[in-house]
């Protein structure tokens, strides 16, 4: 009697080794699919989220006129943004004058994530410039930025030129 209880007994933690081991299987190979699908998913993801940082870099290399927004809405001078690879010149054109100088230059990148773009200067004459910007409007006519630097804020609108 006790040889056949040892005999159960050993048969049954062999069905239970073997359910755990095809259990394991299953679970191992589920999981392999899972973090494929992980992996694929993150891949997709970068690549949008690169791409969307092209369209907008793309969209942002043009001339852009300033337009100064101020209480009684004029314009006191010409000013233009000119985003070109790396690189943004602020140029102005003096009054009655045809050729236009440059102000200030610096050195820009552009991070789009899903929901915010920013635009971020680096070694710019004009220190306030400096920072991060974030781009509140970008279409075909209209660019308008923001920068938050030090509790101030700087606002600038703009149209293509």
């Amino acid at each position: 009697m006790l040889i056949v209880f040892k005999l159960i007994t050993i048969v049954n933690l062999f069905y239970e080794i073997n359910y755990f081991r095809m259990f394991a299987y299953k679970t191992m190979t589920s999981m392999k699919y899972f973090n494929s699908f992980v992996v694929i998913v993150l891949i997709v993801a970068a690549a949008a989220f690169s791409s969307c940082t092209k369209m907008k870099k793309d969209k942002l290399d043009e001339d852009w006129r300033l337009i100064r927004v101020d209480q009684d809405s004029t314009i006191s001078w010409y000013e233009i943004w000119q985003f070109e690879g790396e690189m943004v010149y602020m140029v102005t054109r003096p009054s009655g004058g045809t050729t236009l100088d440059t102000i200030y230059s610096a050195e820009y990148t552009v991070k789009a994530g899903a929901s915010k773009t920013t635009v971020t200067l680096q070694q710019c004459n004009y220190t306030l410039y400096n920072g991060d910007w974030e781009v509140l409007t970008l279409n075909k006519d209209m660019l308008v930025i923001l920068n938050r630097t030090d509790g101030e804020f700087i606002y600038r609108e703009f149209v293509k030129e």
